[in-house]
C-alpha cells in the first residue's frame, strides 16, 4: 500500500510533476508535435517556480506563522512527546546515532526536560525506512541521543511501533493510560509538521501544549540579489512544505483531525 501511494503521490510534488510535463514533451517533440513544446515550458515553469525563494518561503510561512512569536514554556505536562522524523538509520557501521535536519526535535526535547518541563520523555518512531533485520526503532534511536544529551534513562519511554503522525497519537495514548498519566503533554515537532501533529493529538483526546522546533521561515531574512535565483534548497522545502499542506489536506477527508 504504501509503494501504490508513492506511485499515486508522485505528479503532487515538484520533481514528479516536471518530470512527467517534461516526459510527454520530449515524446510529443519526437512525433513532430509542436504542442510538445508547450508541455517542457510548463515543466520549465514548475522548476522555477518551486526553485524560488519567496516560494519556498510563503509555503513555509502558511505553516508556521502560528508558532513564530515567542511561547510561554509548557507546564503542568505528564510528559514530553518528541515525536520521530529527527533521527537517521541506525546501521551497523555507525558507531554513534546522528540526526538528519529535523534533528532539533530530539535537542528541543532534551532541552525542555532540563528545564523542568516533565519528567518523562516518551520518544515514537519505528525503523527509519522499513523493517530490516538488526536495525533499531527510531524511538530506541532517538532515545540513544536524549541520554547523550542528558536525560536520565528512568525518564525515557519508548513508542517503537508508531511509522505515521496518524499512528503516534493512539499508541503513546495506550502508554499514558497504563501509566495513569494525565493526558496533558508538550508536544516537540518541526514547526511546519506542527499544525497536522497537535491536530491529531487532540483529536486523540490529549491537551497538547505545542514546542515547535527546527523553523525554517525567518522573519529577519534579508532580500538578496541571489534570492532571484533557482536553488536547489528552495526546491527541496518546497517539496517538504507541499508534503504537509498535502498531509492537512488528506486526514482531514479521513476524519483524522
Amino acid at each position: 500500500m504504501a509503494l501504490l501511494l508513492k506511485f499515486i503521490a508522485f505528479p503532487l510534488y515538484p520533481v514528479g510533476l516536471l518530470t512527467i510535463l517534461g516526459f510527454v514533451g520530449l515524446v510529443l517533440l519526437f512525433l513532430n508535435r509542436r504542442s510538445g513544446i508547450y508541455f517542457i515550458l510548463a515543466a520549465g515553469l514548475v522548476l522555477v517556480t518551486f526553485s524560488s525563494v519567496f516560494v519556498s518561503r510563503a509555503l513555509s510561512w502558511g505553516l508556521e506563522k502560528d508558532y513564530l512569536e515567542k511561547m510561554d514554556l509548557p507546564d503542568g505536562c505528564s510528559a514530553i512527546v518528541v515525536l520521530g522524523g529527527g533521527g537517521t538509520g541506525f546501521y551497523p557501521h555507525k558507531m554513534f546515532a546522528e540526526v538528519n535536519e529535523a534533528g532539533d526535535r530530539i535537542i528541543h526535547g532534551a532541552r525542555l526536560y532540563r528545564l523542568g518541563v516533565s519528567p518523562k520523555v516518551i520518544t515514537t518512531g519505528r525503523v527509519v525506512g522499513g523493517v530490516k533485520k538488526g536495525e533499531k526503532p527510531e524511538a530506541e534511536h532517538n532515545a540513544m541521543l536524549l541520554q547523550e544529551l542528558g536525560v536520565d534513562t528512568s525518564s525515557i519511554i519508548v513508542e517503537p511501533l508508531a511509522q505515521n503522525t496518524h499512528e503516534h497519537a493512539p499508541y503513546i495514548a495506550a502508554i499514558m493510560d497504563s501509566l495513569r498519566l494525565e493526558k496533558r503533554i508538550a508536544l516537540v515537532t518541526s514547526a511546519s509538521h506542527m499544525r497536522r501533529a497537535t491536530a491529531v493529538f487532540k483529536k486523540n483526546g490529549f491537551d497538547v501544549c505545542p514546542a515547535p522546533a527546527d523553523f525554517n521561515f525567518n522573519r529577519m531574512h534579508s532580500t538578496r540579489i541571489t534570492d532571484i535565483l533557482p536553488s536547489v534548497h528552495s526546491l527541496y522545502r518546497s517539496t517538504i512544505n507541499l508534503h504537509e499542506y498535502y498531509g492537512l489536506l488528506g486526514y482531514k477527508i479521513l476524519g483524522w483531525i
